[in-house]
């Protein structure tokens, strides 16, 4: 039985700064991509919805991670990254654009809040991670961003602000009708969850 080590909460995805390398998956199927994918019970379903797209898992803690490099050993359409996903962004999602491949959506869910003023830093939504994204990534490419907490979901847009990622849609339901584990617990105690998606 696979078990995932226990791990430090707070982790500063700062603190790790090593760079990674991807060529890309060979071919040009759509991609989704997951950033903080944790336990990989959401792109587990999604790719059972979606058997055709290629997927691309971030975790900034390698033990999870590796749990997910077993967990998804057996398909070839995965491809699971530990450290600073912001760091990496662009080293592993442009070898696949230069591919021909549709960067279709990038899921960012239940991101840690880092409610201190000084770790706002370490939020992988920031001004800046959004105005360097939009120099290399198509303008069709979505963001999907889910929390359950207010005050974040309020202050990502207010980065948005500031960047050409101007296109924001409120939606309701879970994405592609597959809620997170985290999102089921929220929503068993008749929590708020705030979701956004955004495109250029």
């Amino acid at each position: 039985m696979n078990t995932i080590k226990r791990t430090r909460t707070h982790s500063n995805p700062l603190a790790n700064l090593q760079e990674f390398t991807f060529a890309g998956f060979g071919n040009n199927k759509p991609i989704f991509v997951d950033v903080g994918a944790f336990k990989g019970e959401f792109m587990a379903e999604l790719a059972d919805k979606f058997p055709e797209h290629n997927f691309i898992c971030f975790e900034i803690r390698l033990p999870i991670a590796e749990h997910l490099r077993e967990k998804f050993k057996d398909r070839p359409n995965f491809a699971v990254f530990d450290g600073d996903a912001g760091r990496n962004f662009r080293n592993i999602l442009e070898p696949c654009l230069k591919e021909g491949a549709k960067i279709e959506q990038i899921f960012v869910n239940f991101p840690d809040p880092w409610f201190k003023d000084r770790h706002k830093k370490r939020r992988f939504i920031t001004t800046k991670f959004c105005n360097d994204l939009a120099t290399w990534l198509p303008n069709e490419t979505e963001v999907v961003f889910q929390t359950d907490q207010q005050f974040l979901f309020e202050e990502t847009l207010e980065y948005l602000e500031e960047t050409p990622y101007q296109s924001i849609k409120r939606f309701d339901a879970s994405v592609h009708g597959i809620p997170t584990d985290w999102e089921k617990v929220k929503m068993a105690k008749g929590e708020t969850i705030w979701r956004m998606k955004f495109t250029q």
